[in-house]
């Protein structure tokens, strides 16, 4: 039976009598998410809006369940790398809104898509987070079973600080005494290609190591730009997952393998038996164990530009690439070859009989204004000034007399420095 259906939000709505809808982010098939303003403290928040009347009534109460539970898992649980959920609304008219935290950023998946596999200590950095966030959750009790590259959102603060977030709760479930989250036909919740052996099995007690199995298939994929568990459909995934055997990959190094290999055993007992512990084993392959290492993926240049992207699950902002153009790297270039003549000319005087100081030569690279004929230039164009030496500091007198041409000293051409290239970190 099909309910009656309801109009979709429209801007400047008003929910919970104080949010003021701005925005909408993404939109689904049973649900929006909308940037929304709090009229009471002024701050910006993410509101995901169940719809009513887009399904059967059997449907909605089983994403109403998903909702209702969300929430409560959500409000037991409070560490950085966890998305807040602030509050669950139930409009008169019995829409459902959860209000969560506005973020900023993209989804590891499509931060993938865009820069491909990732080295060794960018993708520890990025799923160390989500693994300390794991094993939070575990200590309460609560086990995510939903961990995947778009359940992962890269979060980036206003002055360019990045945190990993784990997202999604919808299909958690507590370990002990909760009941899962299940369809009418008892189908399996999740992702078939991330989920692990014991879940597909329908076993009954599934603890921490399932999360810690889909930890460990990211990482793969992160490092390799392949899901080690793809196939053709889910049932081919799923088959996947219980008998395809994982080789090694030249891209992940073996002592980083071996706890790859591991978190990914077919059996609970195999893997790790924590998050916390696949965390500390993951950071000690690569010989990142300090008390004080800073995750290579933690900043961003402050005055990166940003550019909204829509139909995303949560507030979407993604940096723009922000590469120099070609003709900005050709007067480069073309303005350092000739700085190194220049250098060559003016260390090719007469040296004075007096001692002079260190004289250098500054070469700048403008940013060019656009014009009629020309495109806009990037505005993450950056000057480049390199100083080249062209005398010592300190010069023996030469005396007056002629002295013959094989005895003339003859002055030493600059050396030749080579311009260092930079890559902006993430």
């Amino acid at each position: 039976m099909k309910s009656v259906a309801v109009p979709r939000f429209e801007p400047q709505t008003r929910i919970g009598g104080k949010y003021r809808l701005t925005r909408r982010i993404a939109i689904g098939g049973m649900g929006e998410v909308w940037v929304a303003f709090n009229e009471a403290t002024h701050a910006d928040v993410a509101l995901k809006v169940l719809r009513r009347g887009d399904a059967d009534l059997a449907k909605e109460l089983q994403i109403e369940q998903r909702f209702r539970h969300e929430a409560r898992l959500s409000a037991m649980l409070s560490h950085r790398s966890i998305v807040k959920v602030y509050d669950l609304l139930e409009e008169p008219d019995g829409t459902l809104v959860l209000v969560m935290e506005l973020l900023q950023g993209e989804s590891l998946r499509r931060y993938l898509e865009k820069r491909g596999p990732l080295g060794a200590k960018e993708a520890v950095a990025i799923i160390s987070p989500v693994l300390s966030a794991l094993g939070h959750a575990h200590q309460r009790g609560v086990v995510h079973r939903d961990v995947t590259p778009s359940n992962i959102f890269l979060a980036v603060d206003p002055d360019g600080h990045m945190t990993p977030k784990l997202v999604d709760f919808g299909i958690a479930k507590l370990a002990k005494g909760g009941s899962p989250v299940k369809t009418e036909d008892g189908r399996l919740l999740g992702t078939p290609r991330y989920s692990a052996p014991e879940r597909i099995r329908c076993a009954s007690e599934v603890d921490g190591r399932a999360d810690v199995f889909s930890a460990a298939v990211v990482l793969y994929e992160v490092m390799t730009g392949v899901c080690p568990f793809a196939a053709g459909n889910s049932t081919e995934e799923l088959v996947a997952v219980l008998e395809r055997h994982v080789d090694p990959d030249e891209r992940i190094d073996p002592r980083l393998w071996v706890e790859i290999q591991r978190a990914m055993s077919k059996q609970p007992y195999e893997r790790h038996a924590t998050a916390h512990e696949l965390e500390a084993a993951l950071k000690a392959s690569i010989d990142e164990t300090a008390p004080g290492w800073d995750l290579p993926v933690r900043t961003l240049p402050s005055d990166r530009p940003w550019a909204m992207e829509a139909n995303d699950q949560s507030a979407v902002v993604v940096p723009s690439k922000g590469r120099p153009s070609p003709a900005i790297l050709l007067g480069a270039k073309a303005l350092v070859l000739v700085g190194l003549i220049v250098a060559g000319l003016v260390g090719a005087r007469p040296r004075t009989q007096t001692s002079t100081p260190t004289e250098s030569v500054a070469l700048a690279l403008p940013v060019p204004m656009p014009s009629a004929s020309s495109p806009t230039p990037d505005p993450n164009a950056i000057a480049i000034a390199m100083a080249i030496p062209t005398a010592t500091a300190t010069a023996k007198p030469i005396p007056t007399h002629k002295a013959p041409l094989r005895h003339r000293l003859r002055p030493r051409p600059a050396p030749h420095r080579r311009p260092v290239a930079t890559t902006p970190g993430f």
